[in-house]
C-alpha cells in the first residue's frame, strides 16, 4: 500500500471534507519538496514564514524576482 493510504487508515481518515482537503494539500506540497530534492521541514518553514515572492520562489524553484526600476535616464511621463 500506499503510505498516504497507510497512515488514513492509522488515523482513520479525516473527520470532515475540509480536513480532507487540508491533508491533501500539505501531502501535494510535501511530495514537491521531496521532488525537488528539499529538505520538507526547510521547504514548510519557508511556505511558512517569509514574504510571497520568497514563498513562491521555494514553491516554484526559482529565485524572487526584483523590483523592477525604471532605466537611469528615463522619466515617467506625468499625467496631466
Amino acid at each position: 500500500m500506499r503510505p498516504v493510504v497507510i497512515m488514513r487508515r492509522v488515523i482513520q481518515g479525516t473527520r470532515s471534507d475540509q480536513g480532507l482537503e487540508n491533508h491533501s494539500v500539505l501531502r501535494s506540497l510535501f511530495e514537491t519538496a521531496r521532488r525537488q530534492g528539499k529538505k520538507v521541514h526547510l521547504f514548510f518553514q519557508d511556505l511558512f514564514t517569509k514574504d510571497t515572492p520568497r514563498a513562491q520562489a521555494a514553491l516554484y524553484r526559482h529565485p524572487p524576482a526584483k523590483p523592477s526600476k525604471a532605466p537611469e535616464g528615463r522619466q515617467c511621463a506625468k499625467p496631466p
